[in-house]
């Protein structure tokens, strides 16, 4: 049996969420959109050399590990429209001086401010869901804050006794109920956004950007009809004499918009992602399964599988791709954080903050019963009420959770790649129990067919040697692109070496048979 027989033998089966975007593709024609950029010295001498020559060949000469692609390229809005803003900005300015004088220019300075702000919201890096809340609240502030004027002015047509007496107390109940229900419109619609919002601004994949994305690539995928995965065959010889055959499954995707589609963690261009079959002495061993840069693995008697039009298991097994991050799980999964993988120190204490804000607005409301949730954690776990673990856990007396916290969705109730069989009674969770409305029913883009195209990784793909980053360098490491399939990131000293699951795929099976490593 060659490889290619070998790999279609033991396919997986993808499983996804209800409203991913972004399935595993061909990278062609991702390169075809992407421009290549150096982030050092080596970097630069070597693109200036390679100049000429398209990128998805050049790529693959490339030495250095010093560079990175970025997938959106366009500016993220037309320098057309600040022409034209600038243009009519001077037709109203003109327009106000000789309607109203000074007055008037006030009243066009102040409306061309405000479509100034417009069009930046609209190009910029700050995530959009943010201002329709923010602009809510500072409503509700003003309606807060108007009436002062009138207790400050004196009146004729009034008493003070009745100014004071009555109108300043009911003034004061309708300011504390208002300020009330402010506070938990900006906790409820705001400070959710807060730790995205920052992160978006740093991480060089933002909001705009993940939407741009996502458009590219489903003009791209128009008339690729099939899903792809890039296969890989590994013969490898144990300690104890065993006659190993790793199958790797390498799934590419456009983008990995997991904070935007699930309040994730991070937002980057480019995603790498593998599912291994391990074989051992001919027989299946276990499925191994890429997770964030680690993985975990599952003994292959443990493992779920399609089954047949007779309820007969087949050997494909069934993988749930988690929605935006994309990361691999054997069962329908839904994790909140803390227990997800180690994520970057930023992101920690970005939404360690956001609990804690969260909590200690529960601890002092009014709401007798909002109170008490807060209390009730404070009687039952007072070592470690604040901490990551308690506020991930913090529910209202509906179950629902209080603080939104990162979750990795993996529930498979989404669109189906791989072999049909009998999937109408493989597992699956429900999406949308755990996001809002919004994210559940985003628009999508999904292959219009459900069978895999295989192809098999050779010299021909030269874009396998490139070492630089699959997607935008940003500060935070987990905000970049990833590396690709075969190379792993600089460590400390910037050297760069294969991944171990690569180059020694039984060395990565042994770290994660270790029991504190399974999940």
């Amino acid at each position: 049996m060659d490889d290619s027989e070998l790999l279609k033998r033991y396919e997986p089966v993808l499983r996804f969420a209800k409203s991913e975007r972004f399935f595993p593709m061909a990278v062609e024609p991702y390169l075809e959109k992407c421009n290549i950029f150096p982030s050092g010295p080596q970097g630069v001498a070597e693109l200036l050399w390679h100049l000429s020559e398209p990128l998805a060949t050049r790529i693959g000469k490339l030495r250095s590990g010093e560079y990175y692609l970025r997938f959106v390229n366009d500016p993220l809005i037309d320098s057309d429209i600040w022409v034209w803003w600038a243009i009519l900005s001077g037709l109203a300015l003109g327009a106000g001086w000789f309607a109203s004088g000074w007055s008037g220019v006030g009243i066009a300075l102040i409306l061309v401010l405000i479509a100034a702000f417009i069009i930046f919201i609209q190009a910029s890096p700050i995530r959009l869901r943010f201002f329709p809340a923010a602009f809510a609240a500072l409503f509700f502030l003003a309606l807060e804050a108007a009436p002062i004027w009138f207790f400050l002015t004196p009146h004729s047509f009034i008493s003070v006794q009745v100014e004071y007496l009555v109108l300043f107390p009911i003034y004061l109940l309708a300011l504390f109920y208002l300020s009330v229900r402010t506070m938990k419109f900006i906790f409820d619609h705001i400070v959710p956004q807060a730790p995205g919002l920052v992160l978006d601004m740093v991480s060089n994949a933002t909001e705009t950007v993940a939407r741009k994305s996502f458009s590219q690539y489903a003009e791209m995928t128009e008339e690729a009809r099939q899903p792809v995965y890039y296969g890989r065959v590994v013969r490898e010889r144990g300690e104890q004499g065993n006659h190993w055959m790793i199958l790797q499954y390498h799934f590419f995707y456009a983008f990995n918009d997991w904070r935007l589609a699930a309040n994730g963690i991070n937002h980057h261009e480019g995603d790498w992602e593998m599912v291994a079959v391990y074989l051992k002495n001919g027989e299946p061993h276990s499925l191994l399964m890429s997770q964030h840069g680690s993985g975990a693995m599952e003994l292959w008697k443990n493992v779920r599988f399609v089954k047949d039009e007779h309820g007969n298991a087949t050997t494909h097994p069934i993988v749930y791709a988690a929605l935006g991050s994309h990361a691999n799980y054997s069962r329908p999964e839904v994790i909140r954080s803390p227990n997800l993988f180690d994520e970057g120190f930023v992101q920690r204490f970005l939404y360690w903050t956001d609990g804690l804000l969260h909590f200690l607005f529960l601890l002092f409301n009014p709401s007798q019963k909002e109170r008490q949730i807060a209390l009730r954690e404070l009687a039952t776990h007072p070592a470690t009420v604040l901490t990551e673990e308690s506020f991930a856990n913090l529910r209202d007396e509906e179950d629902h959770y209080v603080v939104n916290l990162p979750m990795e969705i993996a529930t498979g109730d989404g669109f189906r790649i791989g072999c049909n069989g009998d999937h109408k009674h493989e597992a699956v969770g429900k999406s949308t129990s755990y996001l809002k409305r919004v994210m559940s029913d985003r628009k999508v883009k999904r292959p219009k067919s459900h069978a895999w195209k295989q192809i098999l990784l050779s010299d021909q793909q030269t874009w396998v040697e490139y070492k630089g980053l699959w997607g935008v360098k940003s500060i935070l490491k987990d905000e970049s692109g990833p590396p690709g399939p075969k190379w792993d990131r600089p460590d400390k000293f910037f050297a760069i070496h294969p991944r171990k699951r690569w180059e020694k795929p039984l060395e990565w099976l042994r770290e994660l048979e270790q029991p504190s490593r399974r999940k």
